[in-house]
């Protein structure tokens, strides 16, 4: 990819883990950086883009953005394969174990960036790869964040209580696993208690800007 004159630009690769609640979040973060005149590549994996453009608007809905593109990469497995339920950290080993020199051959040819930015400057990757995505980004001198999408659902607990979402009450609520043994669900009250606090204590010790 031919590009004149140095990339003033920078360009955010973000890669989140193929499953629907990583992607969403990484989707919602991806959109706040580019509001905020960043350029984003957002990459997933051929199975999950597939479902994404089939049932859902997304490409449509994030064209408007000046310097949002779409990539996509393999993730090592057969077509047929579930990726779901019990197989599904199939997914993530493969990742690790045949995504890595795919990621990194995709980064230094250029095919993860666009005419006006072909350099990714920066990665976020889903917290859940491993060391893959920093073994390559290291390689190429390239900064990387490892982003726990779950940590937003624990901050969220606070405002969930304060509008009377949690604790949930007068609900019988009980596991059922696939063998079929029934258990009532913990006590949710003291689960509730124990994220808040550590939410609490996470924005605490965040550093101040």
């Amino acid at each position: 990819m031919e590009h004149q004159g140095p990339q003033t630009v920078p360009r955010v690769l973000i890669f989140p883990l193929a499953a629907q609640g990583h992607v969403n979040s990484m989707l919602k973060l991806a959109e706040l950086l580019v509001l905020a005149g960043i350029h984003i590549t957002f990459l997933n994996t051929d199975h999950i883009h597939d479902r994404l453009i089939r049932y859902t608007d997304v490409e449509t809905r994030y064209s408007k953005y000046q310097g949002f593109i779409f990539r996509t990469i393999s993730d090592g497995l057969e077509e047929d394969h579930p990726r779901a339920g019990d197989r599904f950290m199939e997914v993530v080993y493969s990742l690790n174990e045949k995504t890595k020199p795919v990621f990194r051959e995709m980064l230094v040819s250029g095919k993860l960036g666009s005419a006006d930015t072909p350099l990714v400057t920066h990665i976020i990757s889903d917290g859940i790869f491993g060391g893959f995505t920093i073994d390559v980004a290291e390689e190429l001198g390239i900064p990387i964040i490892h982003f726990r999408t779950i940590f937003w659902s624990i901050f969220s607990f606070p405002d969930l209580i304060e509008s009377g979402e949690l604790p949930i009450r007068g609900a019988n609520i009980i596991f059922q696993s696939k063998n079929g043994f029934r258990t009532p669900m913990p006590d949710l009250g003291t689960n509730v208690r124990i994220c808040t606090r550590f939410s609490e204590l996470a924005i605490s010790v965040a550093p101040s800007s």
